[in-house]
């Protein structure tokens, strides 16, 4: 092997933690089909400050020579665990990356049978462990032309249209292996819930009463004219039962027919757009795979619509989205469905299922927002150290990030809370032991 240099620029403080051997990234990258030798390895960051908190992102330059001794020159995602153990702790790291490479390991593999070369995920090289535990090598995104949406942009429909059409290809491809597939179900059950599970219950249920105190704190501050009133008593009805009723419309949705694998954290940070040369959003990846369930599609489908866009666009555009999701659906199912079987799906599959059950399960879309809301509009200048808040926590309302909401945090919780009662989404069976 040639002389070999390793080098670091431009990370963060996580980024910069972990170095990579070279002979050892080279192993790695044989595995995933990459055989090269490698000369060189320049580190960079992967992700901006504050855009993740449940690894370590680093985007590695490899430069060397194949076995034909042309130059090769290639970008990575590499993923591994945060050094901090009472983080990863705080926030079941070691499950959900379990579950990411259980994902791209037997999940994804399996799809891209029924989903064609057009992967709505990145290429994984490896998912597994070496001697310094668990990683994930990835495609780098960004080489291939695809960028992060700035999270605090409008996120307009013509980006919603390109996310739902992506998301039904995903979403048929699931359907098409499981009634077609003799074995889905030992590759998807290598699949772990690790949210609405008996382990995570604690956290994530003091999680959601955080969220609802934090957006109750905000409406009071907005209530000047008595506006909020109402919404506010109505969300009160939800205090110490809302992640009780997102667990059970979770599990309902798992044993339903209607199943389908699910991204399960589907929100602007974990998408990537590629722009034609006139600006608009041709096509989109899909990463962060910590979360991937088996449940309806409902859930994938609201917790971008709630996470990701403003009240302005649902008012104008939730039938059309979903709409165009069907359409789309169906489109997928006329073209690779089994002739004989391709009615029955789309009527399994119908407009009126797939409506149905967003509607039925539509607080899941104000519990997941008023979860993430604050980490699609916090301040990049005051960013918290989770390392500190972290050390010595075991949950999460021993801290407060109260102070780190902004000024786009309250508008759109209050735009959010407003849109439930308004349309009378808050009428739902809430009682629980």
């Amino acid at each position: 092997m040639s002389s070999s240099t390793v080098s670091e620029a431009d990370g963060d403080d996580d980024n910069g933690r972990h170095s990579e051997d070279i002979d050892n990234l080279r192993e790695l990258l044989m595995l995933g089909g990459v055989d090269i030798d490698v000369e060189s390895i320049d580190f960079f960051a992967g992700s901006s400050s504050g855009d993740n908190y449940m690894s370590v992102v680093k985007r590695v330059l490899v430069k060397g020579r194949d076995r034909a001794e042309n130059d090769f020159q290639k970008n990575f995602i590499i993923k591994r665990q945060i050094p901090s153990l009472s983080r990863r702790q705080l926030y079941r790291c070691d499950e959900a990356f379990k579950n990411e490479i259980s994902a791209y390991n037997h999940v994804i593999p399996l799809l891209k049978q029924y989903s064609g070369k057009d992967s709505p995920f990145p290429i994984c090289f490896f998912a597994g462990h070496d001697s310094d535990g668990e990683i994930i090598i990835l495609d780098d995104l960004k080489q291939l032309g695809f960028q992060m949406k700035n999270r605090l942009d409008d996120m307009d429909f013509e980006h919603c249209t390109v996310v739902m059409k992506e998301l039904s290809k995903w979403h048929a491809a699931s359907i098409l292996s499981k009634r077609t597939n003799p074995d889905y179900e030992k590759h998807t059950s290598r699949l772990s819930e690790i949210v609405y599970c008996q382990e995570a219950e604690h956290f994530y249920k003091q999680i959601y009463n955080s969220s609802i105190n934090d957006t109750i704190e905000s409406l009071n501050r907005s209530n000047t004219d008595g506006q909020l009133t109402e919404p506010i008593q109505k969300l009160e009805t939800f205090r110490n039962k809302l992640f009780d009723l997102i667990k059970k419309y979770v599990t309902e949705g798992n044993n339903s027919p209607t199943t389908v694998i699910c991204h399960g954290d589907l929100w602007v940070n974990n998408i990537m757009f590629k722009w034609n040369s006139q600006g608009m959003p041709i096509e989109c990846k899909f990463f962060d795979l910590q979360a991937m369930r088996c449940t309806s599609p409902a859930f994938d489908i609201l917790h971008f619509i709630f996470t990701s866009t403003k009240r302005s666009l649902r008012d104008s555009h939730l039938t059309n989205l979903l709409n165009i999701y069907i359409s789309s659906l169906h489109d997928e199912f006329n073209r690779n469905a089994p002739s004989e079987d391709c009615e029955a799906i789309k009527e399994l599959f119908s407009f009126e299922m797939i409506k149905k059950e967003v509607f039925k399960y539509i607080l899941y879309g104000l519990a997941v927002a008023m979860w993430i809301l604050p980490a699609v509009t916090f301040d990049s200048n005051n960013i918290p150290d989770l390392n500190v808040i972290s050390e010595g926590n075991t949950s999460p309302k021993e801290f407060k990030m109260a102070k780190q909401l902004t000024i786009e945090y309250h508008s759109r919780i209050k735009d959010l809370l407003l849109e439930f009662y308004e349309n009378q989404w808050f009428s739902v069976d809430v009682e629980f032991q």
